[in-house]
């Protein structure tokens, strides 16, 4: 009788020879134990038993095994030279298999910022606003807008986290360009922002920037004044000279012509610096009187300080390389007197420096280089040692820095489309508000 064709003639786990019988199905692969199904049927794994121990069956069973070994031994010559030859190309074995394919995770969100210039008119306010410890940074900004082919400009009092420059909230403004030019001030007194725009000044909450009240003006504001000594009032000047006092508490206003002591501008005279038409610096200064003279260094402007007179000037003479000198008051000889700048003078731009701020010990002034671009240093008060010499960042694009404010051991640098934030002890710059 013709013997069945076989469809499994070796074990499918280890390769080994099967010997196939008639009319027989299953198998049990006597090398590995494996169960088979030679019509590729799926079956309950026979219990193994030991065949019987006859003649003819130690025969088979020695032609079996020998046959096994043989396989086996060619497919372990084949594993190790496959393996060696993957060491000695790739480094490592080759993988059986394909890795699979990698996981599909949707990329992050980005959300981008939206753009928007820092109005360099006047300093910021610094105040902590969210209760963090940090001082959060409120101003006024622009955003740029094409509508129709036209580009239209919206302007905002905004406030940002002081730790990260996250916007917090922002406040529009009612008014052009030029109407909003110098009039736009933001003062935080009672637990309440006071800000002004053309025709009214606005309570605002801190920490969300809620309009909480609102009261109308005469005219277009001037300034906003805290009295000394004061924990609720705000005078509002008003150029028409209908003055008000506002209350913060309760969001009214009283007539006040008169401002209080401390908000009173000093009269210009012929003792006091050139108008501040002609001046970037609004830091009230007054010309050089009587003061010790210092070889080599001629004064310009006069800043008192308590008990000393800080003279910025120029070299005379010679070339006009910015300089500094720092006298007490009723002494002759100088503290010290140096340049302004810590860097080689023939890189520095001829001027007397005016953008000038004060600390407890320290003086930051801003000054210009020939080839463009501006530079922040620090000088002890007392000593002229330089803490740093640092580049604004972007200085060599539009206007230069007109004013700095140095608070809470920060300085705030507004120039043109700008804020930058410098750490006032470090120089390192912490951050900026403001893109081009």
């Amino acid at each position: 009788m013709a013997r069945a064709r076989p469809t499994s003639p070796r074990c499918p786990r280890c390769h080994a020879p099967i010997v196939l019988e008639e009319g027989r199905v299953l198998y049990t692969c006597g090398y590995c134990n494996a169960s088979i199904d030679t019509q590729g049927e799926k079956a309950p794994r026979p219990e193994y038993q030991a065949p019987a121990s006859t003649e003819a069956g130690q025969n088979s069973a020695g032609l079996v095994v020998g046959g096994a070994l043989a396989v086996c031994f060619i497919a372990g010559l084949v594993v190790f030279y496959s393996v060696n030859s993957a060491t000695e190309f790739t480094d490592g074995p080759i993988p059986s298999r394909g890795p699979g394919p990698s996981p599909v995770v949707a990329a992050p969100l980005v959300v981008e910022k939206a753009k928007f210039q820092w109005d360099s008119q006047g300093v910021p306010l610094a105040v902590d606003l969210n209760g963090d410890g940090t001082d959060d940074i409120i101003g006024r900004i622009r955003r740029l807008s094409s509508v129709a082919g036209k580009t239209e400009t919206r302007n905002q009092v905004a406030a940002f986290d002081g730790k990260s420059f996250d916007l917090l909230w922002e406040a529009d403004l009612e008014g052009t360009a030029s109407d909003l030019s110098g009039t736009v001030h933001v003062v935080h007194q009672g637990g309440r922002l006071v800000m002004s725009e053309p025709g009214a000044v606005h309570l605002l909450e801190p920490g969300t920037g809620k309009a909480l009240g609102r009261v109308a003006l005469s005219d277009k504001p001037g300034r906003l004044c805290i009295p000394e000594e004061d924990t609720e009032s705000v005078w509002v000047e008003v150029v028409d000279g209908q003055n008000l006092l506002l209350n913060t508490k309760t969001a009214t206003a009283r007539p006040a012509i008169e401002p209080p002591p401390a908000c009173a501008l000093a009269k210009w005279n012929h003792h006091a610096c050139f108008l501040p038409a002609f001046r970037k610096s609004d830091v009230p200064c007054a010309r050089p009187r009587n003061l010790p003279t210092v070889p080599g260094f001629r004064a310009e402007h006069v800043y008192k300080l308590e008990d000393l007179d800080v003279a910025l000037g120029e070299r005379n003479p010679g070339s006009r390389v910015p300089m500094v000198s720092v006298f007490r008051r009723g002494e002759k000889p100088a503290l010290w007197t140096e340049n302004v700048a810590d860097m080689d003078p023939r890189n520095v731009k001829e001027s007397t420096v005016d953008v000038i701020e004060f600390s407890e010990d320290a003086l930051f002034m801003v000054y210009a280089l020939k080839e463009g671009g501006e530079q922040l240093v620090r000088r002890d008060l007392r000593t002229g040692r330089v803490g740093w010499d640092v580049p604004i960042p972007n200085s060599k694009s539009g206007s230069g820095t007109s004013r700095i404010r140095q608070y809470g051991g920060r300085v705030y640098v507004p120039h043109w489309v700008w804020l930058d934030v410098f750490d006032a002890k470090t120089g390192n710059l912490i951050g900026t508000l403001g893109a081009w």
